[in-house]
């Protein structure tokens, strides 16, 4: 089987469009988190969320498409923009049958079908954008950036809840590695800070109400996480050989491994609290690539500061690696970005993928006092610099979804520090 590695990162996201700049604050921080502006949250649980900051990148995108998309959409087609931009390619493909797009997102545009069917009810039918029915699907974003980029190749978008994009980018490496595509552009859209989402989730208590300290609410693994803290945003990586890679001069961040996923089986709500679904997945993956347990250095976690999804992710971690897993450095980059939903796993692969570039890990923001059921070694307070060969990511959602990417070193060695 041939390989596929990642050479390109695009991000638009609550620490902007850069990716230096969202490395730098993966590390250092400060949380972004903030009052939510897009609309008055006064009389909601929870009051804050992490916005992108400006939407300077809707330069990038055909003005006429600005009515006929919406927000998600257009974040993802300049995050897939910057991510071609980023592995020095542009859209003259040799061959666009040969190129394909693999998204994912939970909620697609959820903000404006929700924002039209209120100027339905107060001001009539002939008031509704006319777009708005093909615009806001889940599907709608992803068939954009494929006429975008000209990619004329495989397109499809996974829906599963927040695992949608990690599973994305798992089968859009299995495109390149088994000679499908050569090049496939992957990742996340997503924003979920929409008052029905915010209102629902607030009064299931799912939500951070912390909102005299927004910058402190979000606490994964924390002794006193008290909920999500929503935050939109888009990435994307781009995935092709090596050899393609090579021919360009381009040194990639990481090879794709594998991926791998499960579901609990127990409903909607429910969650297997002996995290053997998660673990059978995690150990398939690993023997599939030919790794033992103690060959991974890193997880890039999930933990989005919800108790019951901090502590399962502890749960499988010690049912999946049994004595490795108080060896294992965890860390999650959620007390800065918050939680993207759908897009998260796309952003943690963008970090997994500069850990080993620059083999350091980033901390787990806002982690002072550890949860008494999250007792392992999640890197607080300061990035970690050590080797970082191989990189699990991992993914968790409602329904009992359980997802996993498997990042590595090229060539199994460690890379020099950037």
């Amino acid at each position: 089987m041939d390989r596929a590695v990642i050479t390109g990162i695009g991000l638009v996201g609550p620490t902007g469009f850069d990716v230096r700049g969202f490395w730098d604050s993966i590390l250092r921080g400060p949380a972004c988190v903030r009052r939510i502006t897009r609309f008055d949250p006064t009389g909601y649980a929870s009051q804050i969320a992490a916005e992108v900051p400006d939407r300077s990148y809707e330069e990038l995108i055909d003005p006429r498409k600005v009515r006929t998309t919406t927000h998600v959409t257009r974040m993802a087609l300049a995050a897939a923009e910057f991510a071609l931009r980023d592995a020095r390619l542009s859209t003259h493909w040799e061959d666009p049958t040969r190129v394909g797009v693999i998204v994912g997102t939970s909620l697609g545009g959820w903000f404006e079908a929700e924002q039209q069917h209120s100027i339905l009810l107060e001001r009539g039918a002939r008031r509704v954008n006319p777009f708005i029915a093909n615009g806001t699907p889940n599907h709608a974003a992803g068939a954009e950036v494929a006429g975008a980029l000209g990619a004329q190749g495989p397109q499809a978008t996974f829906s599963s809840g927040c695992v949608s994009s990690l599973q994305a980018i798992g089968h859009a490496a299995m495109l390149v590695r088994t000679g499908e595509v050569d090049v496939c552009v992957a990742g996340g859209f997503e924003n979920p800070i929409a008052p029905l989402i915010m209102a629902g989730m607030g009064r299931t208590q799912e939500l951070s109400a912390r909102n005299d300290d927004p910058q402190q609410a979000s606490r994964p693994f924390d002794a006193e996480h008290a909920g999500i803290v929503l935050s939109e945003g888009s990435c994307f990586v781009l995935i092709e050989s090596p050899e393609r890679a090579a021919a360009r001069g381009i040194d990639p961040y990481a090879d794709v491994l594998g991926a791998a996923s499960s579901c609990d089986g127990a409903g909607l709500f429910g969650v297997d609290q002996s995290g053997k679904a998660g673990a059978s997945a995690i150990r398939r993956l690993l023997e599939r690539a030919g790794l033992q347990l103690d060959e991974v250095d890193y997880i890039c976690s999930h933990a989005n500061s919800s108790p019951l999804f901090d502590r399962k992710e502890t749960t499988v971690v010690k049912a999946a690696f049994g004595d490795h897993a108080g060896r294992l450095a965890i860390s999650s980059i959620k007390g800065v970005i918050g939680h993207p939903f759908g897009a998260s796993g796309a952003f943690q692969t963008a970090a997994s993928a500069l850990a080993i570039r620059h083999q350091t890990i980033p901390p787990t923001h806002n982690l002072r006092t550890p949860d008494a059921a999250c007792d392992l070694d999640y890197v607080p307070g300061e990035p970690r610099r050590c080797a970082v060969r191989k990189a699990l990511v991992t993914s968790y959602g409602y329904g009992g979804l359980n997802s996993y990417l498997l990042l590595g070193a090229l060539n199994g060695a460690a890379p020099a520090a950037a």
